[in-house]
């Protein structure tokens, strides 16, 4: 367990502020205050794992994002926006937080990315009043992937990297390069060489 993986509640805000910062900093996405501070609120809200289901009366359930964006372009204004605004929170968290868990899931990240851009794109478009809040769903809109990435990084901090399947790490860094994923194998000593496929 990393070192400062135990943290106070009260403390959450503050330590994902910090990492938020220091993954936009070595990746080199610029963000505005009111993005930054969106994706710590994101980080500090969905550590309850509830935050990703809904509440229908007494009961948890699970929804596709395809079941909210239909309760979105069918229900009022105000589910709109309320649907759309979950469509975009869950698959930004989901794509970043839980990526490592794709290659087990008959799920392409690319369709949580798809559907959390369209739904930050709409919900933007559905505030031409609300210039601050407009901007804001604009920004998260078309930086989304870049923003999964940051996540991603601030995913792969919390959890540590002593555990770390470092087989299974290398594997996933020859199939996609990510850099992200050459400093995970660098942080444990391990420096690895793009392969050369020989030609016949």
């Amino acid at each position: 367990m990393a070192k400062d993986s135990i943290i106070e509640g009260n403390e959450l805000p503050a330590y994902f502020r910090e990492k938020v910062q220091q993954a936009l900093t070595h990746q080199g996405v610029e963000a505005t205050e009111m993005t930054e501070f969106y994706l710590v609120n994101l980080l500090h809200e969905f550590r309850h794992s509830d935050k990703l289901f809904t509440r229908e009366g007494d009961h948890v359930v699970e929804k596709p994002l395809a079941i909210l964006l239909a309760e979105a372009l069918e229900g009022d204004t105000a589910t709109r926006i309320r649907s759309l605004k979950k469509i975009g929170d869950v698959a930004l968290y989901t794509a970043g937080y839980f990526a490592q868990k794709f290659h087990r899931m008959l799920v392409d990240p690319n369709y949580f990315i798809s559907m959390g851009c369209s739904a930050y794109h709409n919900l933007a478009g559905m505030m031409p009043g609300e210039k601050v809040f407009g901007a804001l769903y604009s920004e998260l809109a078309q930086k989304f992937p870049a923003l999964v990435n940051i996540l991603k990084e601030v995913a792969s901090d919390e959890r540590g990297t002593p555990n770390v399947n470092l087989l299974q790490t290398y594997e996933r860094w020859l199939a996609t390069g990510d850099a992200r994923l050459m400093d995970v194998l660098r942080r444990e000593g391990i420096f690895p060489q793009p392969i050369e496929l020989k030609t016949q």
